[in-house]
């Protein structure tokens, strides 16, 4: 069985390149730091971390919001402190990042499950 669900969620991709021997610290202060605080912001939906195997430190991550409004309307005060925290526990210069979503216009639009019978 095939499940299908449509969407107009806003979506942020943003592309980090890590240190290879920072990765597992960075993913585990991503969650505990960025995925917790987005969370509470309302319209954050879900949030994907990805590790691409042939490039060993590129992470990307894959956020979804109900819209691009209340992705928008987050507080900056609480970006720019949430921001400086993890820097500080991750160094600054142990990472770049790339938002992809920059100048791009992403919308999740259709998401297909298959389900084992």
């Amino acid at each position: 069985m095939i499940i299908e669900k449509k969407y107009d969620h806003a979506v942020e991709i943003l592309r980090f390149t890590v240190k290879e021997d920072l990765v597992e610290k960075f993913i585990a202060h991503d969650h505990e730091i960025w995925t917790k605080e987005l969370a509470k912001v309302d319209g954050f939906i879900s949030k994907d971390v990805w590790i691409n195997k042939n490039k060993p430190g590129e992470i990307t991550t894959v956020i979804y919001w109900e819209t691009l409004e209340k992705w928008k309307s987050i507080n900056h005060k609480i970006l720019e402190e949430t921001d400086t925290l993890f820097n500080t526990l991750i160094g600054k210069g142990n990472f770049s990042l790339e938002g992809l979503h920059e100048n791009n216009d992403y919308y999740r639009v259709l998401n297909t499950i298959k389900i084992a019978e």
